[in-house]
């Protein structure tokens, strides 16, 4: 069982890890631009392009309809001109989808931008903040709905050297805190927050008991990755694993665990993935939060599986990863045989059914950044990089057209109707899904910008 370490102390020269408590510093000024919204115009197309997934002869069609495309969104360049961002992740909550972009460069640069989904299909562009020191690579938001906000938390990288932070063993690793407000639909930039992490880079957060949970590394399967607890005011790093992850890659709770008892306690189970060296390996731990006391019980990560008895997970290559449940044929949600690792080159992995055991292989169809399951109609959303979106049979989808699991049913095309004339990105590098509101689809494609659809089949 892996130690914990509250990270609160001023002062230490040691640093080996898992055995320290690095200094703190306390959360310091976010430096970023805002936009007045006159300045946001023009940055949304409208879309009405409908495609069918009809490759395997006796089984359910399902159809797509391309709703809108977001422009990338461009910062001023050094020598002149403008250097795209690149989408990295999207988190949709209620009526509103946000996304952070960076510069996919050595250099440091990112933004978040909002927007709402304010009629069937229809898509407006509300607001954004640029990050000029930092790059962000996942986020997370919650509502409070009492003020008309929401809590929008993004992980990430901020440039060391413009940061000042001494914080022992940092290298970059922030999350950062920005509300925006629905009820004037713009971003408050007065809210935001950051608190820095060991390590050069924090990689995913999850929400669980009451808390934000942030997994670090350095996307080479290196040795100075963790796990940490934050309060929703990113005061302070209140707990930390040092010991049990080395490269951090992904998060996800299983959503069977999650227990709320208002004003009483809140607990759930938390996966983690990460690499050491080329093995990679799923954690797991169980946390709650008492609402008497105020106080977490998170007794660090027990090893869950991993693929060291093979296959072999290679190469690296700081590539992205991902965690998602989907039910598979037989299975429910809650088991870990449900529970899917996109590996990058090697494709998807199921992360076992035993503690201690190995991961199964489930299929390679290309390179895996991301996946996202639909539970109405069964299938698993699988991004291939160059090659769009594939769409695999899981248990439901499977099990009904007699087909086997991950089978591939078909793959997403690009847009070819705009409804304006503009020409759109000719790329289709696909680095992140998201379903929200059941129908509605959000791709990632890095510097080609952000598409949304809708299912028109399905529940």
């Amino acid at each position: 069982m892996a130690c914990l370490i509250w990270l609160t102390a001023c002062n230490r020269e040691s640093e080996n890890k898992g055995t320290t408590d690095p200094p703190m510093d306390p959360p310091n000024d976010v430096v970023m631009n805002a936009y007045s919204f006159g300045e946001l115009q023009g940055q949304m197309i409208a879309l009405n392009d409908t495609f069918v997934l009809n490759n395997k002869t006796g089984s359910v069609q399902l159809e797509y309809l391309y709703r809108a495309y977001a422009e990338p969104v461009t910062f001023p360049a050094s020598g002149g001109g403008t250097t795209t961002l690149s989408a990295t992740a999207i988190y949709a909550i209620n009526d509103m989808v946000f996304v952070t972009w960076h510069i996919p460069s050595a250099t440091y640069g990112g933004a978040i931008c909002a927007y709402r989904q304010s009629g069937i299909g229809r898509y407006t562009f509300t607001d954004r903040v640029d990050f000029p020191e930092a790059d962000y690579f996942e986020l997370a938001a919650s509502e409070n709905p009492g003020d008309g906000y929401y809590e929008v938390f993004m992980v990430g990288q901020r440039d060391p050297d413009a940061s000042n932070y001494v914080l022992e063993n940092h290298s970059g690793a922030v999350v950062t805190r920005i509300d925006y407000d629905f009820i004037n639909d713009e971003f408050w930039e007065a809210s935001a927050k950051e608190l820095p992490l060991p390590g050069p880079a924090a990689t995913d957060i999850v929400a669980a008991a009451a808390h934000y949970f942030v997994i670090t590394g350095d996307g080479s399967g290196g040795s100075i990755g963790g796990l940490y607890q934050v309060d929703r005011n990113l005061g302070m790093v209140e707990k930390a694993d040092q010991v049990s992850i080395d490269d951090g890659v992904a998060l996800i709770i299983d959503p069977t665990s999650q227990n709320v008892n208002a004003g009483i306690n809140s607990d759930a189970t938390i996966y983690a993935l990460d690499r050491s060296g080329g093995n990679y390996r799923i954690s797991r731990a169980s946390v709650s939060y008492d609402y008497t006391t105020d106080q977490t019980n998170f007794v660090g990560l027990s090893p869950y599986s991993d693929n060291s008895a093979g296959p072999v997970i290679s190469p690296i290559d700081d590539e992205r990863g991902d965690l998602t449940w989907a039910q598979g044929s037989g299975a429910a949600v809650s088991k870990t045989d449900s529970l899917i690792i996109a590996s990058g080159y090697e494709g998807i992995f199921e992360a076992g059914s035993t503690m201690g055991g190995s991961f199964n292989t489930a299929t390679n169809f290309g390179p895996c950044l991301a996946t996202e399951f639909d539970p109405s109609l069964g299938v698993l959303y699988y991004a291939d990089a160059n090659d769009g979106v594939r769409v695999v049979a899981m248990g439901a989808y499977a099990s009904g057209n007699t087909l086997n699991e991950y089978d591939l049913i078909g793959n997403f095309v690009p847009p070819t109707d705009n409804n304006a004339g503009t020409v759109l990105p000719s790329t289709f590098y696909i680095k992140e899904i998201a379903l929200y509101r059941s129908r509605n689809i959000a791709l990632a494609t890095g510097d080609a910008g952000v598409y949304f659809l809708q299912k028109l089949n399905g529940n």
